[in-house]
């Protein structure tokens, strides 16, 4: 089933969009699981604001093992890499135990190491720690995932930022807080940057195939930057 657009009660409280495209939400496939989303194009002024904080040629140190990694190692096989610091640095981990063992005692915030702890013994998504905002490289919660904790103040990475890029690369998320959603954007030439928010309150978005893109197709692989 293609999905246009939903907009939930949370959209509505959190952000203000236009040029978005909204219908009705569908049946969910499961309890929590999100059917539908706000999309649309960002206005000149959005464009140009969204293009200001981020700037895809300044790289994010990311750490497996205690070592740099290697930019053409692909992660040297990691499969989790999550945001400790507010600069932007990735700490990479085998598996999700790996990751919310550490970040546990590690992650930048008090909700964030709370939501660590909680999820040390969790399956699937759930392996997203609440408080914490996470994006898969496969639909379904699976393969290499990025993952952010929640600030003061929403933050925008390039997801060129990373080494290798995850550019391109997602395709499900999980927005696992209760309130402050997630916006995501395409950035395009010669015609308007395409953007979705991904509303809260503990919301999942399985697969971004089943997610209509304005200009045609899906939001499968599509994601150039996270406003989270």
């Amino acid at each position: 089933m293609r999905i246009r657009a939903m907009l939930t009660a949370a959209a509505v409280g959190s952000v203000v969009l236009t040029g978005i495209t909204v219908a009705p939400s569908v049946a969910a496939e499961e309890p929590g699981e999100v059917t539908g989303v706000v999309t649309g194009v960002l206005t000149p002024e959005e464009e140009e604001k969204v293009h200001a904080e981020v700037d895809p040629t300044v790289k994010v140190d990311m750490y497996y093992e205690g070592k740099k990694i290697d930019p053409a190692s692909d992660w040297n096989g990691a499969e989790v890499c999550a945001e400790v610091s507010e600069d932007g640095t990735m700490q990479c981990f085998d598996d999700s135990a790996a990751a919310n063992k550490h970040l546990a005692v590690n992650a930048p915030t008090a909700e964030a190491r709370a939501g660590a702890k909680k999820a040390l013994n969790s399956r699937k998504y759930q392996d997203c720690p609440s408080g914490w905002v996470c994006l898969w490289q496969d639909s379904n919660f699976t393969g290499r995932r990025l993952q952010w904790p929640t600030y003061d103040t929403a933050k925008t990475r390039h997801l060129d930022q990373y080494s290798p890029s995850f550019r391109d690369k997602a395709s499900s998320a999980y927005v696992n807080r209760p309130q402050r959603g997630v916006e995501m954007y395409d950035f395009r030439t010669g015609m308007p940057d395409p953007h979705m928010f991904l509303g809260a309150g503990y919301s999942r978005y399985s697969n971004f195939k089943n997610i209509d893109y304005v200009y045609g197709g899906s939001w499968n692989d599509r994601v150039d930057a996270i406003k989270f």
